[in-house]
């Protein structure tokens, strides 16, 4: 199953390690600021979040827009399965 936030060619970035970066961060948002800064292909999820939308709401539309139902990427997520790029 493809990654809807996967924008880089850099294989060792990980959703995993990026999730658990924000969920152990106390403050989530300036650390995913901080990536955008340092991935410009990051930028228009910050742009959305800035504009009002939820991150529910953009990673629903960022998996929408690769074809990926949301809620079997996060059980596959949850359950620790291999998530490939």
């Amino acid at each position: 199953m493809a990654n809807p936030f996967y924008t880089s060619n850099n294989p060792s970035t990980n959703l995993k390690d990026i999730y658990n970066l924000l969920s152990n961060s106390n403050n989530p948002r300036l650390i995913f600021e901080n990536l955008a800064n340092n991935n410009p292909n990051l930028k228009p999820i910050l742009n959305l979040l800035n504009n009002g939308y939820s991150p529910e709401q953009v990673f629903n539309m960022m998996c929408e827009k690769k074809g990926i139902d949301p809620n079997e990427f996060i059980q596959k997520l949850k359950q620790g399965n291999n998530i490939s790029f």
